[in-house]
């Protein structure tokens, strides 16, 4: 067995799930609009710089204030469905860890 054509093979599963396309979609929309594009690389570079510079319990007040200035922003039903869409793929990469390693421990 050829692990390197095993993962090759995991992945092409996991792009071919709902969460993955929906994800992707999710987005190709955020890409073609390049203010929104933007605004959410410059939340996550803040959001970078935020955990790299600070301590975890004063990275988590700072974050929420970084959310909060960011409200408006996450409300937008492209911006919103991004993170939704997200979120349910990494809850299904978190589920396939899970199993993964459970199977290791057996």
């Amino acid at each position: 067995m050829d692990i390197n054509q095993k993962a090759k093979e995991f992945a092409y599963h996991i792009k071919n799930t709902n969460e993955f396309k929906k994800m992707n979609k999710s987005k190709i929309e955020i890409e073609k609009n390049k203010a929104i594009k933007r605004q959410l690389d410059e939340y996550i570079s803040k959001k970078k710089n935020i955990y790299s510079r600070h301590k975890i319990e004063d990275a988590s007040k700072k974050i929420s204030q970084l959310n909060r200035e960011y409200d408006d922003f996450f409300s937008l039903p492209i911006v919103s469905n991004y993170m939704q869409d997200t979120r349910n793929f990494n809850s299904l990469m978190e589920k396939l860890y899970k199993k993964i390693e459970n199977e290791l421990l057996k």
